[in-house]
């Protein structure tokens, strides 16, 4: 099997991979990130690795509050799935998606959703060929207030 679930041996692979899917963040910022979902369990991190290289990962949570789209509760949720440039069109991130479906049917959970930005046409057509069906749009308003 090439997917581990991540634990403390792994945080420096698992923060590195986050960090390329998140430029925004810096190396210590993901790796925080990283060390608090091993913490809480907020999210389950999964590496794939291929010929001793953590070439991808996938988190996973568990979604107990109503997630758009779902008719069931808890909901397995992919958080994030990242493959390197380089091992994409390989079907590591498909094998990744299979697993967190053994991963919700092993708990208990009958869905497994996933979201991501309406103008990521790449993300969408990834999802839509792992098996995921479109359930709707959501368009997210914010208004600063005055303190």
């Amino acid at each position: 099997m090439n997917i581990v679930q991540v634990d403390e041996s792994k945080l420096d692979a698992w923060a590195g991979l986050v960090m390329l899917m998140f430029p925004y963040l810096t190396y210590d910022e993901s790796l925080n990130e990283c060390r608090h979902w091993l913490a809480t369990q907020g999210e389950i991190g999964f590496l794939y690795q291929q010929d001793g290289q953590s070439v991808g990962f996938m988190n996973l949570s568990i979604r107990k509050d109503y997630v758009n789209g779902t008719d069931t509760s808890p909901v397995a949720f992919v958080e994030a799935i990242y493959i390197l440039p380089e091992y994409r069109k390989l079907g590591f991130g498909g094998e990744l998606v299979e697993y967190a479906e053994e991963f919700a049917r092993d708990n208990g959970m009958t869905q497994l959703a996933s979201d991501c930005l309406i103008d990521n046409s790449v993300s969408e057509a990834f999802h839509k060929s792992c098996g995921f069906v479109e359930k709707e749009r959501v368009i997210c308003f914010v208004k600063d207030i005055d303190s």
